[in-house]
């Protein structure tokens, strides 16, 4: 059994890796075709991404809510349950977290900070309870609801930037800044990293556990296999799936306290949650649902996001070319089985086809 795990996982790194490199050629291809240099776009992207302790705690920074959201995607998927409705749990979670982090004075920053995170995670937790209540109990798809809930959450919060929530002089859409006591601390000085950073590792470490070593991850991925077996087998699968949806957005909650609690302007604005709900899911399937498999697809999505603000100063090549990239390899997952069955297919004929040897008599 251990040998078929290892087996499966080389496959998926090399399909992964597979699909990336032919992603970054057709980007590279459009950048030739539109007459700039393929290999200064290059040398732009990873520079802005690697080039000095700005760069990279940049990258790292961004890599805190794709590899998050990643895990979140994973934990609901693990039960069979589509969860895209996390742009909407991060901005609830960042909402919260805002809400604690502003309105509760007179803490210790050892006890102001965790309650804010606390917050932020229940937020995302009650909004994704919502979609999954009416899942459970009155059959409404998930991935309706989810997707729906995200405009519901962007309006919500430009109502509180402009109203309860605005900062004291009425000028801009946002908040006043956050407690220092309430905000996570710089890892590296003068950068904009913050120790949120630890939450990568230990996230992933945390989900691959109850994933494989609990009584719940089983149950969630006996659910996800076949919920009538699971059914069979005494779980309530409707109770599983529900908890899944319900985890996943916990952890999105957690994504928006990071991004509130540890950001460098110190303020809630509309729209901080970046897309970050969409690529994450990119992330993960990238990763092929693997908790470890996600940090180097995070980092390369973050190198991406952080390198092609550089690639369009200098190479005058839209950083929408980031998007471009991440869409085709979207396509290329969503592709990747009908291809590798077609081709497993055709060997399989040529096989069957190839007639055996003669064999001579002694």
């Amino acid at each position: 059994m251990t040998q078929r795990r290892l087996i499966d996982a080389a496959f998926a790194l090399a399909t992964s890796t597979a699909i990336v490199l032919v992603a970054i050629a057709a980007s590279i291809a459009v950048i030739a075709i539109a007459g700039h240099s393929p290999g200064a776009a290059l040398s732009a992207i990873w520079e802005g991404a690697f080039g000095g302790k700005d760069e990279v705690a940049g990258t790292l920074k961004k890599m805190i809510p794709l590899t998050l959201v990643a895990l979140a995607w994973i934990v609901a998927f693990s039960a069979r349950r589509i969860n895209i409705g996390f742009d909407g749990q991060i901005t609830a979670g960042g909402i919260t977290a805002a809400v604690v982090a502003l309105e509760v004075h007179g803490l210790p920053a050892f006890v102001h900070l965790p309650l804010a995170i606390a917050a932020g995670v229940l937020g995302g937790a009650v909004y994704a309870a919502l979609p999954a209540w009416l899942w459970a109990v009155r059959h409404v798809s998930e991935i309706i609801t989810t997707l729906l809930l995200n405009f519901v959450a962007v309006q919500l919060l430009n109502w509180l930037v402009r109203g309860p929530l605005q900062e004291s002089t009425h000028g801009f859409a946002e908040t006043d800044l956050l407690p220092s006591s309430a905000r996570w601390p710089t890892m590296i000085p003068s950068t904009s990293l913050t120790w949120d950073v630890l939450f990568i590792p230990a996230l992933v470490v945390l989900v691959a556990f109850v994933l494989r070593r609990t009584i719940v991850g089983f149950q969630l991925r006996l659910t996800g296999a076949s919920e009538e077996a699971a059914r069979y087998a005494g779980t309530r699968t409707v109770r599983v799936g529900a908890l899944a949806i319900v985890g996943s957005g916990a952890i999105a909650g957690l994504v928006g306290s990071s991004l509130i609690l540890g950001s460098e302007s110190g303020v809630m604005t509309d729209g901080f949650s970046a897309n970050y709900g969409f690529d994450g899911i990119v992330v993960a399937l990238l990763a092929r649902n693997s908790p470890v498999g996600c940090i180097p697809a995070a980092l390369l999505f973050a190198a991406l996001r952080q390198g092609g603000g550089l690639m369009e100063a200098r190479v005058d090549v839209s950083s929408s070319l980031v998007q471009i990239t991440q869409g085709l390899v979207v396509v290329l997952l969503a592709g990747s089985p009908l291809i590798l069955a077609r081709l497993g297919a055709h060997r399989r004929r040529v096989v069957e086809d190839t007639p055996a040897p003669a064999v001579e008599p002694l």
